[in-house]
């Protein structure tokens, strides 16, 4: 046997350890880095969300950086109005909500046993605490603010979070024109066809879904409120956030406010369910094929299985940014691996 031929044998034998300890040392590298992973990651969504106003401003004259200082500058105006018309009333209601919470878990447990003794049950099946609810949902912040060493972190990971968005804008053409440099000049062309498609599947989903969860925010503010609902803006206001974590952030809202209807009255408690039920048929059949289309073509258990892990590893932010990393790379799958396999 030459010694080539024994060199080729023993690395043949070895690799399988080379790649434990490299995969081994990959995950330990992305934990450690999580935080700033995350960050890149929002990031890198926001971009590819803004690069085709950016592309068709840039068409018509106006320059990248000044796209982006529009549009921050736009966001930032928004964002002021709402809080100066809006912030007295939220904040009002929202703390009326926190401190009648408790009430309002103990008026559902009374309801609740009260249908238990009429139909002849145990009235003492269910016991809701407010605290069951709280620490699941202050463990996840705390989670979130981990990754950013508190508030000050949080700050300036928001910070960096602005400004490599703005950057990956900018500089979109110098950055991919750099990254396919390192690929053999024969996949050069084919990696450059997948930069719009994969652009438009993490952009379309980042814009389709912030449309859509303004339309839901509307949508049940006005109907709580035409309802009668107490604390409708406060809620309307958190079903439009949520929104932005699909099915789960509709699911805890929805739970929220027929909580809160149902201590009010339990026949508002069904006309809520109902408005409820309606939201999610025009969410489903109008507003989301109208906003989103094909933007995220994902199956809704992925996306929920996607949401709960970023979630349960990174807190609110991995929730946020599950679903256009997974469909980003699902795209890629079927690039490179179920179209090949198929043809």
């Amino acid at each position: 046997m030459s010694v080539v031929s024994e060199v080729k044998d023993h690395w043949r034998q070895a690799f399988p350890v080379f790649l434990f300890f490299g995969i081994l040392l990959s995950l330990i590298f992305i934990y450690v880095m999580r935080g700033l992973i995350v960050n890149l990651l929002i990031a890198i969504t926001l971009a590819a969300g803004i690069a085709p106003v950016a592309e068709w401003a840039e068409k018509r004259g106006i320059p990248r950086i000044l796209t982006i200082i529009l549009i921050y500058m736009g966001f930032g105006l928004v964002y002021a109005a709402l809080a100066y018309f809006l912030a007295p009333a939220l904040s009002e209601q929202a703390a009326q909500l926190y401190q009648n919470v408790p009430h309002q878990m103990a008026g559902l447990t009374s309801w609740y046993n009260q249908l238990l003794t009429m139909t002849g049950q145990t009235p003492d099946a269910l016991s809701l605490e407010w605290t069951d609810f709280r620490d699941p949902v202050l463990k996840m912040v705390k989670q979130t603010l981990s990754l950013t060493t508190g508030l000050v972190g949080l700050m300036l990971s928001f910070i960096l979070i602005l400004f490599l968005t703005a950057y990956f804008v900018i500089e979109a053409n110098q950055i991919w024109k750099g990254l396919l440099s390192w690929l053999p000049k024969r996949k050069r062309e084919r990696a450059a066809s997948l930069i719009v498609p994969l652009g438009n599947c993490m952009g379309g989903y980042v814009r389709g879904q912030i449309l859509v969860s303004i339309c839901v925010g509307v949508f049940l503010g006005t109907g709580l409120s035409i309802l009668g609902v107490h604390y409708a803006l406060v809620l309307g206001a958190l079903a439009g956030v949520l929104n932005l974590m699909p099915f789960v952030g509709s699911m805890l809202t929805a739970a929220f406010a027929v909580v809160v209807a149902f201590n009010q009255d339990p026949m508002l408690g069904l006309m809520v369910i109902g408005l409820f039920v309606i939201e999610q048929w025009v969410e489903s059949n109008i507003i989301v094929p109208q906003l989103l289309g094909k933007a995220v073509d994902v199956h809704p258990v992925i996306i929920l299985f996607a949401i709960l892990i970023g979630a349960s590893m990174m807190g609110v932010m991995g929730a946020l940014v599950a679903v256009p990393v997974v469909a980003a790379g699902l795209y890629l799958a079927d690039e490179f691996y179920v179209k090949p396999l198929n043809e």
